[in-house]
């Protein structure tokens, strides 16, 4: 009864922001084998703090609201925080994230810390997938088998952790990302697709670890590109699975972004096709924070810095 509880809760919070073409929209992407990105963490990629602009840093330490909003064609990805610092850079604060992509619905909720190389969050994350069902446990799946509405809806609770930094490194910048996972709401004689990273999962747990380098390229570094591999553990299947690919970003304005990402799959046990790939960013990216003007100091020194010969 817990469970069914439990779930209930969530249900009730994410279907919410349910519209009624979703299910339409996942029939469409379903028949060409492509998912759309799901909306909820983890999604940090590694880039992230790498080719944030310098403008949040010259900001004012203080109590805030900001939003990150990724867009696509076929996603959107509200984000928002409330804290103290400096948004988008060095700060304290709670994170909420309300989703609706064309593959299924959800919410995410959490607290996280920051600094300018380093950042850290911890939460909770339900998602309610459109097309998916539990699995029945096998050694290997193949794309078809993901997608059989038949049994119970695939549904999950992920308490999640993570840590992500970037390193500055020659023309570029290094970046980590590692990510713990524990699955709630799924059965134990059951095994679930798992939306954020891809992949058929055995509850409870999982883990992925990503690197990469990106080099800065045009004015201030503008332009990035570059490559990241990861790896994620499947405990429960005694498995793991790796992507290798390509990363980047271009940074429009302080608040405007665009990204892009593509990591195939190079080892699996399953055959999942681009269902199973990071195909993970393919938009732009918008920050806001709350009065967000300069502080009169640091933009001074960041004037006179700028002035310096080097």
């Amino acid at each position: 009864m817990a469970r069914y509880s439990n779930r209930a809760v969530w249900c009730g919070v994410a279907i919410a922001w349910a519209v009624s073409a979703g299910s339409e929209h996942a029939a469409a992407v379903e028949t060409v084998g492509v998912d759309a990105p799901v909306s909820a963490p983890p999604a940090t990629g590694g880039t992230e703090q790498a080719v944030i602009a310098r403008y949040w840093e010259i900001g004012r330490t203080r109590p805030f609201l900001a939003a990150t909003v990724d867009a696509g064609l076929i996603y959107l990805r509200p984000r928002f925080a409330a804290g103290y610092g400096r948004p988008h850079w060095s700060w304290i604060g709670v994170e909420a994230d309300p989703n609706i992509g064309v593959g299924g619905l959800g919410y995410y909720s959490g607290v996280a810390a920051a600094l300018p190389w380093l950042s850290l969050r911890l939460g909770g994350r339900y998602f309610y997938p459109f097309s998916r069902n539990l699995l029945e446990p096998r050694e290997a799946y193949e794309r078809s088998d993901i997608g059989l509405l038949d049994g119970p809806v695939g549904d999950y609770l992920a308490y999640e952790a993570e840590v992500a930094g970037t390193l500055p490194l020659g023309p570029g910048s290094a970046f980590a990302v590692a990510t713990g996972m524990h699955l709630g709401l799924v059965p134990p004689d059951k095994y679930v697709f798992e939306d954020s990273l891809k992949v058929v999962a055995a509850p409870p747990w999982l883990w992925r670890a990503r690197v990469g380098y990106l080099l800065a390229l045009g004015f201030n570094g503008a332009l990035r590109v570059g490559v990241a591999g990861e790896t994620i553990g499947l405990p429960g299947r005694d498995a793991h699975v790796i992507r290798a690919g390509l990363v980047a970003s271009v940074l429009i304005s302080a608040e405007l972004e665009a990204q892009a990402s593509l990591l195939p799959v190079l080892a699996s046990p399953d055959s999942l096709g681009l269902a199973g790939s990071d195909f993970g960013t393919l938009g732009v990216r918008y920050r806001w924070g709350s009065d967000s003007a300069p502080d009169p100091k640091r933009l001074q020194e960041a004037v006179e810095a700028g002035r310096r010969p080097r």
